[in-house]
This record gives C-alpha cells, structure tokens and sequence, in this order.
C-alpha cells in the first residue's frame, strides 16, 4: 500500500498553530507521527491528485545557488545548532534569511518533509538542486555519528575553500582573456579594414604580390564577402563539437587529456587530489566505512577518467589490496599521495594524513595559478604579437617593393 499525502492543522508546544504536510498510509497513521512530534492535531485530511497537481511547486529558478550563499546555509545552520535550536527552527529561521527564492522554497520543503516523518538527510535528498550529493552524504554520516555541527562547520570550510580557488582562478584568467578579446578585434580590423586600403593601391600600381600579402588578401575578401557563412559554419562546427564531446570515447579522452596537458592540466590534477584528499578525510573523520566513503568519492569529480579510477580502486580495496596498494596501481596518484596514504594506514592515522595531503596540495595549487598567470599573459602576447607583426610585414613588404622600383627608375 502506497503512502497518501494528508494536509493538516495542528498546535505545537507553545501553543502556536501549525499547518503542513504529513505522509502515511492511513489518516490514523498520518496522525500518529504528528503525535510523536508533539504537536496536538486539530484537522488533517487526505490531499486529492487534484490539489497536489495544481499546489505543485515547479521552482523555476532565475539565479542558481552560489556556493558563497550554501557556506552561508552551512555555517548559519553549525552556529544555530551550536546554541541548542531545533532543527525545523533552524530551516525556518534561515529560509526566511535567503535572498534566494528558489533556494528558500528548498530550505522550507526540507522542513516539510522533516515534520512529515524524513530525516534531515532524506529530506534533503529530494532537492539536488540546492543540496550537493556530498553535502547529503556528510549531513548523513553527521547524524549517524551525533556530529551534526561539526559536520556543517567542516562543509562550510570546504566549500568556502572552493570558492576562493574558484575566484582566484578567475581572477587569473580574467586578463589574459580581455587580451585575447582585443587582439583579436585588433586583428579582424587590420584584415577587414586596413588591408582593402592597401589592396587597392597595390591594384593601382600592378605590383607583384609575396605570398603572404596574397594569403591576407584573399582572407580579407572571404571575410568581407562570406561572413555570413562564416558565422554559420562556425556554430555549425561548435555544435558538432559539442555533440561529438558526448561520445564517450570522445569524453573520457577529454578529460584524460584535461589532467594530462601542461600548465591547465596540472593544475586540474592538483586540484582534484586536494578535493579527494579533503572528502576522503572528512569521510574517515566521521567514522565512515573505508569501501563506503570511497563509493561515494566518485561525486567530487565529474570527470569521466577520474571517476573510472575511483571505480577500479573501489573494486580494489574490496578484493583485499589496501588503499595505499590501490592508488598506487592507478594513474591519477603520484608516488607521494601513496606513500604519505601508506604511513597512515600503518599508523591508524590516515583522516590526519589525508588532511596534511589536503594542505601540501592546496598550496600547491595556489602556486600552478601564479605560474599560469605569469605564463599565460606573455604567451598570449607573444602569439598575438606575433600574428599582428605578420600582419603588418605582409602589408608593408609590397609597399617597399613599390618604394624600391620606383627610386631605381
């Protein structure tokens, strides 16, 4: 028999009426777990297809959950429970807090669900949209464990640790690609604009054209003329692109090669040892079984390489190799990473080894986003330098050839 939904007004412990909904299989059944939250029922009655159907909340959101908003959830929800408030309290307090209507409407079915009988972590796994599969998982293994709190301050660093990478790394892109930007308007003006000048000129005068003028020139020509078709082979390209990247062949060789590539690649990888560092440990902090946690580790990441690697080290620790052995069987972890992991499963410390990792590759990562902002700028100055140059030779080498036949008439 499938459960119904029952709407209902009740009283609570202050005496305050309340309104919301339980589910159960009868309305009796219904009424007892409202009893066991201590609330005195005054009307409760079966919701119709009907009514759910037309109350259906579709939750368009117009602004995404930041992670600067979620940390906020983490450390308000850590502080309120810190200071003894229930649970349904807290959601209440903070959804009414949250600027974000989406988000709110989340926070506030979480505590609907709560009061119709779901764990915290239950109710929470029916909105993916606002509450991460990590996030679930450690609020599960809080409430296992009776950490709750300490769970919530530990996700709010981590996530809050995120975003400053998140923003760094932004920072450290933003320039390099408003340079890019303007050289290549630079470069689509020298062609579209400066070059026809010239061009005509050089018809004028009948003057014999190296290969790299004659190259630009028709270049130029296909722009002015065919960049209608131009625009729409380019998207026709991206979307093939894109389609072709959801080949999985395609796809794991992308993301193989996103971890494998210089400067970018490098630093994804760092990246993604930290994170698993980070996870791993809070996993194993909280008293989460080894094969468990590691089951879950494929949600840090959503690379498809990276998460084939986790799946086969899985399978590893649970035919009786020890982590240690399985990573280091694996590509993805460097000799130190396995070396550090051996140390602490040899001397039951491996939560403390894995938050030391957690640091080395954090700092780590902050260094590969210095060296790629200090390599990215004189590259890209160099490459479109360099264009722009060959631009400028490929116009003036007729011009002197023009200048040279007419000083030796």
């Amino acid at each position: 028999m499938m459960d119904k939904q029952f709407s209902y007004k009740a009283k609570d412990h202050r005496g305050e009426t309340v309104t919301g909904i339980v589910t159960g299989q009868t309305r009796r059944e219904a009424a007892l777990v409202l009893q066991a939250q201590s609330l005195i029922v005054l009307e409760i009655s079966e919701k119709k297809k009907s009514e759910e159907l037309f109350e259906k909340e579709f939750n368009i959101r117009i602004r995404p959950v930041t992670v600067e908003a979620f940390c906020r959830f983490c450390r308000q929800f850590h502080i309120m429970l810190n200071a003894g408030i229930p649970i349904l309290k807290c959601l209440e307090l903070i959804g009414g807090e949250t600027e974000n209507q989406g988000f709110a409407q989340d926070i506030s079915g979480v505590g609907h669900r709560i009061q119709s009988g779901a764990s915290l972590s239950q109710a929470m796994t029916a909105y993916p949209r606002s509450f991460p599969t990590l996030f679930v998982f450690m609020v599960e293994a809080g409430e296992m464990s009776g950490n709750l709190n300490v769970i919530l301050f530990k996700m709010a660093e981590h996530y809050d640790a995120e975003e400053k990478k998140r923003r760094q790394l932004q920072q450290t892109l933003f320039y390099p690609m408003i340079l890019s930007i303007v050289f290549v308007l630079v470069l689509i003006f020298l062609i579209t604009a400066v070059l026809p000048t010239f061009a005509d000129m050089f018809t004028v005068m009948n003057a014999e054209l190296p290969g790299p003028t004659r190259f630009l020139m028709g270049l130029s020509r296909g722009l002015s003329v065919g960049w209608p078709m131009i625009i729409l082979a380019l998207a026709g390209l991206a979307a093939g692109l894109t389609l072709l990247m959801e080949v999985n062949m395609v796809a794991n060789l992308r993301d193989k090669l996103s971890i494998k590539l210089p400067l970018i690649g490098v630093l994804n990888h760092k990246r993604f040892l930290e994170r698993i560092a980070t996870t791993l440990g809070m996993f194993l902090g909280s008293g989460i079984d080894l094969l468990v946690a590691l089951n879950r580790l494929e949600g840090v990441t959503d690379n498809r390489y990276i998460k084939k690697e986790l799946i086969v080290l899985r399978e590893k620790v649970a035919n009786g190799k020890s982590l240690n052995q399985g990573m280091a069987e694996s590509g993805i972890f460097p000799s130190l990473f396995c070396q550090l992991v051996a140390i602490g499963e040899v001397s039951g410390s491996l939560p403390e080894v894995l938050e030391t990792l957690n640091l080395i590759y954090a700092d780590e990562v902050r260094v590969r986003i210095q060296l790629l902002h200090t390599s990215l700028e004189p590259l890209i100055l160099l490459i479109f330098g360099g264009l722009v140059l060959f631009i400028l030779a490929a116009i003036m080498l007729p011009v002197f050839d023009i200048y040279s036949a007419y000083s030796n008439m």
